[in-house]
């Protein structure tokens, strides 16, 4: 450890040292403006091969994954996560069916279809999302292009795990008429091992997806965009393990549909779309994993539909638009041990949202402006539960009763207030600023969880807990400061941060009696219940390239945040170590390697109230190399080279019994890997 330390340390000394004119060609984060907001993007060309799409916001400043299992990552910023990061798919955002998060909106990214992912750096724009008060992130995905044909076959093989995938897709149209298809298949056939040899178990998985897309051309010339289009996408994924979480995924079904157009109006442009999504959801604890003589089996059945919405009218300066999104959840817990056993985890639970809002993006002498506001309104609501017990167990039925004649109809307005403002010294130097009030309200887990369970939307701390209907609104106060500089082949970009956040949504200690006497029976003597709290979030992050010469180039992105709450002396729950990754690249006519190192700190800052765990700081090394010719591309490389044994301070804990791993014991990181990934375009 001392010396990967060591070497890090030198290497990120290296950044300053030198004057040399060149431009690095091959940079693995780009930077750009979308109505006068950073946006920090990544590709997977320069990086270790990934088998779920989500694993390449790590590379971004502030950005980290929380992973419960191979394909639920849920994304971290600035120690934000869950429904408090807006994320979406092409400006699209559905809900999973899973009350545990394990269909994610991650999930449903197509690795043959992403072409990049992005971040919105620091204060995100009201433009961007309803709920942006952890920020907004979007995966970016191939969209039928008019007067195109052509195509890519991509694949990929890991050993650790001996997983594999497979996609396909083909544009073709001509200047009228425009599709677009596509497939991937994804597969872990084995239980991937750590660094000293154990199996994390259960980490196979099956997946497929396949979809396509028709666009219409509504003018006559290719230089101005305004079409309509219609795109469907079906998903499956079956028999996959998520080690962090109560049960693994026996099958995940969902069909999305998605509607969009452009369209032009004297100067105004309206972009505007409308999806669609139906998810079916099963998951087990007994399929996948040892269960013991003293536990019961217990299936859960879950699904929801969706619907999301959006128009924008942009003319010159100013973009004014309207958002919707709708949701209805349930759930049902049986098992097969007893027919007449049945609990309505969720039933008709409804998740309204529907907002306007304004923004102003002006340039003026060397200022550059944001300025939004969002009118945001919640409507929640769920429909009478039950459970097959509640006749011969009082406390059950006193529960049900209680949530069954209470009024659960919520009604909630939140408003959202951004101003953001770069000053531009000079070609090499902004000053950047960022203000904002944000709200966000409670999940429906957190609002609806009426028994206490582990249905917690991804969690994975392993305890239980119930709901509270009539949580606040969460409400932000974010200040953010930083520059960008850029100067011939040195390019640094830091920002620091703090966020006062009023109600924050957490579990406490529960204290309710009757709550008190169900989690008795189910041998838990220290359930949580959700309610309004006060935090503080406070960091730093930053990004830095160098060019040594037109061959090679360094980079850096490191990642620093603290989460505490006000109210208690305590930390925030899950939140990732400081952190720096530092890549050495090489890119030489069509020759391409990178070298990089990624460190994790010691985090010992934990949640006392919720048992959090202190991680070990560690470092890890990867390498990869890599040929570019003109229609096709192949890498490989090895992840972990020394094989070193770490935990994972967001992957959860080990819910499996009879697992190498045990039980409420840390998860473990991936040990060593060899891949080989290819493509060929045509």
């Amino acid at each position: 450890m001392i010396v990967k330390c060591s070497i890090l340390t030198l290497v990120v000394a290296a950044i300053l040292a030198g004057n040399h004119a060149f431009a690095n060609e091959m940079e693995i984060i780009t930077i750009h403006h979308s109505d006068n907001h950073s946006v920090v993007s990544a590709t997977d060309k320069a990086l270790p091969a990934k088998i779920d799409v989500g694993d390449l916001f790590e590379v971004l400043p502030g950005a980290s994954i929380n992973g419960n299992g191979p394909l639920t990552g849920i994304v971290q910023y600035r120690g934000l996560s869950g429904d408090r990061v807006n994320t979406q798919i092409n400006g699209v955002k559905l809900a999973g069916a899973g009350p545990n998060a394990m269909d994610t909106p991650l999930s449903y990214a197509s690795l043959i279809m992403t072409e990049r992912v992005d971040l919105s750096r620091g204060i995100a724009p009201v433009s961007s999302g309803i709920d942006t008060l952890g920020g907004s992130v979007n995966v970016v995905e191939s969209s039928a292009e008019f007067d195109v044909v052509d195509g890519k076959v991509a694949a990929q093989y890991q050993d650790n795990g001996q997983r594999g995938s497979f996609g396909a897709k083909a544009n073709l149209a001509n200047k009228d008429h425009a599709l677009l298809v596509y497939t991937d298949i994804l597969k872990g056939n084995e239980d991937v091992i750590t660094g000293n040899g154990k199996h994390i178990m259960p980490t196979d998985y099956q997946k497929q997806m396949f979809g396509g897309q028709y666009k219409f051309n509504l003018t006559d010339s290719l230089s101005q965009e305004e079409f309509i289009g219609i795109g469907y996408q079906y998903l499956e994924t079956t028999d996959a393990g998520t080690p962090a979480l109560p049960m693994d995924i026996n099958f995940i079904r969902t069909d999305h549909i998605n509607s969009q157009g452009v369209h032009l109006f004297a100067e105004w442009q309206l972009d505007w779309h409308l999806a669609y999504s139906d998810a079916r959801h099963g998951m087990d604890n007994f399929s996948k994993r040892m269960l013991m003589p003293s536990m019961s089996a217990r299936y859960n059945n879950a699904d929801s539909t969706s619907w999301d919405g959006a128009l924008a009218f942009t003319k010159d300066d100013w973009q004014v638009g309207l958002d919707m999104q709708m949701a209805k959840h349930d759930s049902v817990i049986t098992t097969p041990e007893q027919s007449m056993f049945s609990i309505g985890n969720f039933n008709g639970v409804r998740d309204d949202r529907y907002s306007v809002y304004a923004q102003w993006d002006k340039h003026i002498n060397q200022w550059q402006l944001n300025v939004g506001a969002r009118l945001k309104q919640y409507q929640t609501d769920a429909e009478n539960v039950h459970h097959s017990m509640a006749a011969n167990k009082p406390a059950i039925n006193l529960l049900m009763t209680r949530f069954n004649e209470a009024d659960k109809s919520q009604s909630q307005t939140g408003v959202d207030f951004v101003f953001d403002a770069r000053y531009q010294v000079n070609d090499e130097l902004t000053w950047i600023v960022g203000l904002a009030r944000k709200q966000a309200s409670a999940s429906y887990q957190q609002r609806y969880l009426w028994l206490p369970m582990q249905s917690t939307g991804g969690l994975a701390d392993g305890k239980t807990y119930v709901g509270q209907m009539d949580l606040d609104l969460e409400t932000a106060y974010q200040i953010e400061l930083g520059n960008a500089y850029h100067s011939g082949n040195f390019s640094i970009n830091p920002r620091i941060f703090y966020h006062r956040i009023d109600d924050y949504i957490q579990g406490i200690e529960a204290t309710d009696p009757v709550v008190l006497a169900v989690t008795a029976m189910m041998g838990d003597a220290n359930p949580m219940q959700f309610a309004n709290v006060d935090a503080d979030l406070m960091g730093m992050d930053i990004n830095a390239t160098y060019a040594f010469s037109t061959q090679v180039s360094i980079d850096m992105v490191a990642s620093y945040v603290s989460g505490e709450r006000r109210d208690i002396d305590d930390n925030l729950y899950r939140i990732a170590p400081a952190n720096i990754n530092v890549g050495l690249n090489y890119e030489s006519n069509s020759w391409f390697a990178r070298l990089e190192t990624l460190a994790m700190a010691a985090q010992d800052k934990v949640s006392v109230s919720q048992l959090e765990q202190r991680t070990s700081g560690y470092a890890v090394v990867n390498m990869l190399v890599g040929y570019e010719a003109k229609s096709w591309r192949v890498k490989a490389g090895v992840n972990n080279v020394f094989d070193t044994e770490y935990q994972d301070h967001l992957a959860g804990y080990n819910r499996v019994m009879g697992s190498e791993i045990l039980p409420g014991e840390r998860m473990f990181g991936l040990g060593m890997q060899a891949w080989l990934s290819g493509e060929y375009h045509f």
